[in-house]
């Protein structure tokens, strides 16, 4: 029973346009509630003078209106109709004006309940944004103003008003504090509301990458046994019966050989987010560090570093695991441009992000890798295995960088890292920056 009341006055606390219905919905749920409150306020209105006798039946029409309209948008709700904001305004300035009504045959400003119209203040900075909730709080403060001028006083406030000139501006700022505090704390939930949306699929992206991860490792620990006993088997019998050039027999060992590095590869291409060591680095310095390791290893190809000098960029990243990710970018590249292509490496930074670029002059990406990024075994290549990207992917997505992939002008391939920067007092900026272009031609942002 309890939980059933509880759940009656459950708000939709968020400004989302698309829950509208579900917004107008409680908005009728409060309604009967203060129809109940001005039909059983009568008694006592009457009682204290408060609501003379001759305005009972105008008083009555009013609450008999609101509740026509209640049924009606009640009805249509049950019907199956979908609600607007804009049925949502008109629903709370019906409210307002019956409201405003009511309180000018009972003594108006200077009536007792008069705070009641804060409710709908709250009312219009929960449910409402932008124009329309600037729109519905100028209906407010107008329905203020005309309370005040048309206020009908009954006996039983007579002799007993707060001068207009004290009471009209206090009112006024109250409710102007009201509008304010609940709109800041409607915007506040929202923001929390969208973070813990990020952080639960944030979550559930880990969650993944752990259950493939150990769906690798399992797959690597079966097969190797029965992989390895297949080729021991095979080189027995070719040395057993002298058929060590046989084609059918070479080509039988090379493509066990071939499954054992592909399930190597899967175990060694997953990410462990439990044991993921987080440091916060230089992006510069790191980049450039392992650009001089890749150069030792590709002698043929050039591969340039460069930087926009803007001053350190200190990201917090897995240094070990980074540096392998970066290491697939270049690899990527190499085979895209060739083994004398150029490959340059870029690090600007963008308002408070870090933006790696891996970048060559080859065919550039191909369209089914592009539309399964994220995606294991995706690959063109003959002799590719997929896990690559799909490391790098992963590994974005565990730190909370983004991965994007773009064709380069003039031809070639882009693949950006986005990194968050790590906020600091001491970064300081360059007095002498290298200008740098991103891969659409524009100078990086400050």
């Amino acid at each position: 029973m309890l939980e059933t009341v509880r759940s009656f006055f459950d708000p939709p606390i968020t400004a989302d346009a698309e829950q509208s219905t579900a917004k107008l919905a409680w908005v009728v749920r409060l309604r009967w509630v203060a129809i109940l409150a001005q039909l059983l306020s009568i008694i006592p209105a009457l009682e204290f003078r408060l609501l003379e006798p001759k305005m009972l039946p105008l008083f009555g029409a009013i609450i008999a209106t609101l509740g026509v309209l209640n049924i009606g948008t009640w009805i249509g709700l049950r019907r199956g109709a979908r609600g607007t904001v804009g049925h949502l305004i008109i629903q709370l300035g019906a409210d307002i004006l019956g409201l405003s009504a009511l309180l000018i045959l009972t003594g108006g400003a200077w009536n007792p309940m008069m705070p009641i119209l804060l409710v709908h203040t709250v009312l219009g900075a929960l449910l409402l944004e932008g124009r329309l909730g600037l729109t519905f709080f100028g209906l407010l403060l107008a329905s203020f103003v005309l309370i005040q001028a048309n206020s009908h006083i009954p006996p039983g406030l007579e002799g007993t008003l707060v001068p207009a000139n004290i009471l009209f501006p206090a009112q006024l700022v109250v409710v102007l504090v009201f509008w304010i505090l609940t709109a800041w704390l409607s915007r506040t939930l929202d923001s929390f509301k969208i973070w813990f949306a990020e952080a639960k699929e944030r979550k559930t992206r880990i969650d993944r990458l752990r259950a493939v991860g150990a769906l690798a490792a399992g797959l690597s620990h079966e097969f190797s046994t029965p992989l390895n006993t297949a080729q021991l088997r095979l080189s027995r019998l070719a040395r057993r019966h002298g058929l060590e050039a046989d084609e059918d027999l070479l080509t039988a060992t090379e493509e066990l050989a071939r499954c054992g590095d592909i399930l190597r590869h899967m175990a060694g291409s997953q990410l462990h987010p439990d044991r993921l060591s987080l440091e916060i680095v230089d992006l510069d310095a790191l980049v450039r560090q392992v650009c001089e390791s890749v150069g030792t290893v590709y002698e043929e190809a050039t591969i340039r570093f460069l930087s926009d000098g803007r001053g350190p960029k200190r990201v917090l990243v897995p240094t070990v695991a980074f540096s392998q990710a970066l290491i697939n970018l270049v690899d990527n590249a190499i085979e895209s441009g060739g083994p004398k292509g150029e490959i340059e490496i870029v690090v600007v930074r963008n308002g408070n992000r870090a933006e790696l670029y891996v970048q060559d002059r080859g065919s550039g990406w191909p369209e089914v890798v592009r539309r399964h990024l994220g995606e294991p075994f995706v690959t063109t290549k003959p002799e590719g295995i997929g896990l690559g990207l799909y490391y790098v992917h992963s590994l974005a997505e565990a730190i909370g960088a983004e991965l994007t992939l773009d064709d380069r002008e003039f031809g070639g391939a882009v693949a950006k890292l986005s990194l968050p920067i790590v906020p600091t007092a001491a970064t300081g900026e360059s007095k002498t920056p290298m200008t740098v272009s991103t891969p659409d031609g524009r100078a990086p942002d400050a």
